[in-house]
């Protein structure tokens, strides 16, 4: 069977895959040279240049999203325009499977037979109880099987979209609530504090830079902190870079120290896995874990995650 994974949030590729292998990938921005160009920037037109890599109609196409909310463009619109170009080939569309693709992208890259891999979100996606947004997932990936064992979700992105961030700040002030259930077998918190890429957004927001697409620059801005020499920066912004890389590398170091009981296999994957100067950290920290870096791992790699998961792990 020849499966074509389309990823129809930000960041949009496409994966051509058959016989449990990747034999094509395609990342749209290389072609578009327009860097977190979202698809409803420029409508439809985003897909163009991969799908002209598609020279055969699919056995079946698989889709992988984020999230889509907004009323005037929803993934079932992206869904239905791709469908027809491609003459309407069978397709599986879960969007509760965001953070299950991350993880399958970074095991199929990492040759571990069995790791625990550990989703941190640069935004966030979508759960079974609206308007909460996971933003932190641990996963067991086997062979052949992927367990989920913790999942941690907030409801400020969702928010974020109704209210806008000045009505989100004094939200955030007034609601201060965490509870925890075990739907599934495994722990899932539900709580109104952001942690992961939501904490980097409000650090680059902090900082003058743009929200989310911007976190390199609050990562790069910290290191000056450790510098004895002074430049002509503004060391107040430097400290909201220090304190927020130092979060996030804290939090991700919880989720391993929490989980590594399972595995010395540790995959990093999701959006901020691509924060390199932490990534050294965990390595220096844990030196009798073998960490591995999905090498895609912001929204690209969902469209291999997606491949992946409907040929081999969907139930």
């Amino acid at each position: 069977m020849k499966i074509l994974g389309i990823n129809i949030s930000h960041h949009p590729s496409i994966c051509i895959y058959e016989d449990k292998k990747i034999h094509e990938f395609y990342n749209e921005e290389r072609f578009t040279l327009r860097k977190n160009c979202p698809p409803e920037t420029y409508s439809f037109k985003l897909y163009q240049s991969i799908l002209q890599r598609v020279n055969f109609k699919p056995d079946l196409v698989c889709y992988a999203s984020f999230q889509r909310s907004r009323d005037d463009f929803k993934d079932k619109d992206v869904i239905k325009i791709l469908q027809n170009q491609l003459e309407n080939p069978i397709y599986y569309f879960n969007d509760k499977n965001h953070h299950i693709y991350h993880a399958l992208c970074g095991k199929y890259f990492s040759n571990f037979k069995e790791a625990v891999c550990i989703v941190v979100d640069g935004g966030g996606a979508s759960t079974h109880r609206p308007p909460f947004d996971e933003v932190q997932s641990v996963y067991h990936v086997t062979d052949t099987s992927i367990t989920p064992m913790y999942k941690y979700s907030t409801l400020f992105r969702s928010v974020l979209e109704v209210v806008g961030i000045d009505q989100l700040n004094k939200i955030k002030k007034d609601l201060n609530f965490e509870y925890r259930s075990f739907i599934g077998g495994y722990e899932q918190v539900f709580s109104s504090q952001e942690k992961g890429g939501l904490t980097f957004d409000s650090g680059s927001t902090a900082c003058g830079f743009k929200s989310g697409h911007d976190a390199g620059k609050l990562m790069g801005l910290s290191s000056y902190a450790y510098s004895d020499k002074k430049y002509n920066i503004d060391y107040e912004k430097v400290k909201i870079a220090k304190d927020t890389q130092e979060i996030g590398f804290n939090e991700t170091c919880e989720l391993i120290d929490r989980f590594k009981f399972k595995s010395k296999n540790i995959i990093l994957s999701g959006g901020c896995a691509l924060n390199c100067s932490n990534n050294f950290k965990f390595v220096k920290k844990y030196p009798d874990l073998n960490f591995f870096v999905d090498p895609i791992p912001n929204d690209n790699g969902t469209a291999i995650g997606a491949c992946i998961y409907y040929d081999i792990y969907r139930k």
